[in-house]
């Protein structure tokens, strides 16, 4: 057994802590990526499992929507990071098919998991808050692997940066290649650390919310936030075409409005129906 030492590490000497890119098994390389992604899948079927007995709901429902929500989020992923993308995979359209390497984009999983549940649940005649609610308890469970897997694939480049915990990537990995290293923010990093936090607010969440759908707003807005603060220091978002507009800031944006404006209208009709009640009483 065999690492590849790879060309991404901390701090200031080459001899510092490297981030390694694959493990060799027997002759065959296999990516830590694909590892930590299959790592971060199971780590959310545990959670979502944990989270149905607590909640004495139905194990066998939410295994099945578990099963969907992964091949939905897969192929939502991968196609919204082929539409920002399409020269490379048009060049090599086999590339398609190889996710050893990274090339998932958050967004893009979110709405292949949200429209395929959706879907399922309103097919058999379920409720999509109370299901996306377990579900998305598990994301929060198994983010923390996929920044993880990140920071081996080398996704998503940073910003340049020479500071504390700064990474170097050979310069080689850029399209005008030199020599040397350069230094730059370690985003893959951020994330993790970011979705960490997320999990645990999610845990008080769960524990003290009041009605069905709060810790799926809270999921939803945290992650939002999240997004936003790790592509304020990434290199090469992808930008609404004709524009220097990142796309994950504008669809970060629309969710926190939307969830805003949703929250105001609750409120009113709170209100509403308070003054009903006072009224006829």
């Amino acid at each position: 057994m065999t690492l590849r030492s790879g060309e991404v590490f901390f701090a200031e000497q080459s001899d510092s802590f490297i981030i390694p890119e694959s493990i060799s098994l027997f002759g065959l390389s296999v990516s830590f990526y694909g590892i930590l992604l299959v790592l971060a899948a199971l780590v959310g079927i545990i959670a979502v499992t944990e989270f149905t007995r607590r909640l004495r709901r139905n194990q066998e429902w939410t295994l099945t929507l578990v099963t969907l929500v992964i091949l939905s989020a897969l192929l939502g992923g991968r196609l919204y990071y082929v539409l920002f993308e399409w020269q490379k995979f048009a060049r090599e359209p086999l590339m398609l098919l190889d996710l050893r390497s990274g090339g998932l984009s958050y967004f893009g999983a979110l709405f292949g998991a949200w429209f395929a549940v959706k879907g399922y649940c309103r097919k058999k005649d379920k409720d999509f808050l109370q299901s996306a609610e377990v579900l998305c308890f598990g994301a929060a469970a198994a983010a923390p692997f996929v920044w993880c897997g990140c920071a081996f694939g080398r996704e998503p480049l940073g910003k340049r940066y020479d500071g504390l915990f700064s990474v170097r990537i050979s310069a080689s990995y850029f399209s005008d290649p030199g020599d040397g290293y350069v230094s730059m923010h370690p985003v893959a990093i951020y994330g993790f650390v970011l979705s960490i936090f997320v999990f645990i607010a999610l845990c008080f969440v769960l524990r003290y919310r009041k009605k069905e759908g709060t810790v799926f707003t809270a999921y939803l807005v945290m992650q939002a936030a999240v997004i936003i603060v790790t592509e304020c220091f990434r290199e090469d978002p992808y930008c609404i075409w004709g524009t220097e507009i990142p796309v994950n800031f504008v669809v970060a944006g629309v969710i926190l409005l939307t969830i805003a404006v949703g929250w105001i209208r609750q409120l009113s009709l709170d209100r509403k129906l308070k003054k009903i009640r006072f009224i006829h009483n």
